[in-house]
């Protein structure tokens, strides 16, 4: 069955917010989503019913927080086709892609080179732009296409020389850009490199396997998928998982410890020290439910739609567009400026007619002014949102002519 908006929306109470004196149109979805109602009742139910720590007591509401803790972890696991045991829970997709960074660090050495592109959010920058620093390697940056496409070339050129590690955003928060996966990922293999995939922004728009696309390790946010704040997923192969050390050291990550020595827990737990967010691996299995209930086809053709809706109508007189021109290659996200107008401004108008966008350089500064430009604003879509919105929103941008 197709998606159909106005059934989803019934499951999302905030939508029918007022926003001055107009109804919300929520169109800020790549950097935070909206929840329903099933995912809230799901957290209630933990406190209000099983509130306890989880595989650390053998009382009975210990046992029972446990059991949905562990349940969680397989539908998460299984959403991407992952193994159970190659699932670590962080905060978010930001600690995820720090953590693998350091944990790979010790394959960075002096004239070590790691690969990533000039599409990348600071959270897939920053962490490895260190490691290299820090042990005497390079890190060197790929470019794009004039149609807003990784340059595969510069890839291929880059991993022929030598990399150790080839690690790329799998959708673009700025430009919409879809970067093929999975061709990236046989590419790094056939040179001998490891292949890292932020996937912030896709996991929740289109069907992601694991195993199809074949990276090394994978991070994304709960949040952005219906979940609450506070959780993220961060997949990495077993054989890499069994070498490396972990992060953080404390209770929940060791079998036995004494006075001159520790044993490990099994993977993952070892690399989950503390008490975890239990609340929160809870919330996100319940989104996991939900999109897996609408299909992850459907929302993905729902959005190519959108995006479609949306680039036919926009006055290219007076609107520039950052991105890849056709709709096919675009997830959910679109970049845009009005000519004459600061996108914060165009932000602070359409806040005006109730349509919530983002603008300013979208934690990826270095793309940003790779466009010839310092801020830009943007529009991303969910399930939740309509062609009429679209329309609103169309309406809202023309009216900006009078500032032009």
């Amino acid at each position: 069955m197709p998606l159909d908006p106005y059934v989803v929306r019934e499951d999302f109470p905030i939508l029918k917010r007022v926003i001055n004196g107009k109804s919300l149109v929520y169109f800020n979805n790549a950097a935070t989503t909206q929840k329903p109602v099933q995912v809230v009742e799901a957290i209630k139910n933990y406190y209000y019913n099983y509130n306890s720590d989880v595989m650390r007591s053998v009382n009975t509401l210990s046992s029972q927080a446990t059991e949905l803790y562990m349940e969680a972890r397989r539908k998460i696991a299984g959403f991407i086709s992952a193994q159970e045991d190659e699932i670590v829970f962080t905060k978010n997709t930001t600690e995820g892609l720090n953590m693998i960074a350091e944990a790979l660090s010790g394959r960075i050495r002096e004239g070590s080179v790691v690969v990533t592109s000039i599409m990348e959010h600071h959270s897939n920058l920053l962490p490895w732009r260190r490691v290299a620093t820090r042990n005497g390697g390079r890190l060197t940056i790929v470019g794009m296409n004039r149609d807003f496409t990784i340059d595969m070339d510069m890839v291929e050129k880059s991993l022929e020389e030598g990399c150790e590690i080839l690690t790329v955003v799998h959708v673009s928060n700025v430009l919409g850009t879809v970067n093929p996966a999975g061709e990236l990922s046989k590419l790094a293999h056939k040179h001998g490199s490891l292949f890292i995939l932020d996937a912030a922004q896709s996991v929740p728009h289109m069907p992601f396997n694991v195993k199809e696309i074949d990276p090394d390790a994978t991070a994304f946010s709960g949040h952005k998928m219906l979940g609450p704040t506070g959780i993220g997923v961060l997949y990495v192969k077993r054989r890499i998982l069994e070498e490396v050390e972990p992060p953080l050291l404390g209770g929940g990550m060791v079998k036995t410890v004494t006075l001159g020595n520790q044993v490990y827990e099994d993977i993952p737990f070892r690399f989950e020290a503390g008490t975890p967010n239990i609340e929160g691996v809870i919330g996100l299995a319940a989104a996991v439910d939900y999109l897996r209930k609408i299909g992850m086809e459907n929302i993905a053709e729902h959005e190519l739609k959108l995006v479609k809706h949306l680039l036919e109508g926009l006055d290219r007189s007076m609107v520039e567009v950052y991105g890849p021109g056709e709709a096919a290659k675009h997830a959910g996200i679109l970049s845009f400026n009005v000519k004459g107008v600061h996108p914060h401004d165009v932000a602070h108008f359409l806040d005006a007619d109730g349509i919530m966008i983002r603008s300013g350089a979208l934690c990826a500064e270095p793309l940003v002014n790779a466009l010839g430009v310092s801020a830009v604003a943007r529009v991303s879509f969910y399930l939740y949102n309509t062609l009429e919105e679209v329309d609103r929103f169309h309406e809202s941008v023309r009216r900006m002519k009078q500032f032009v």
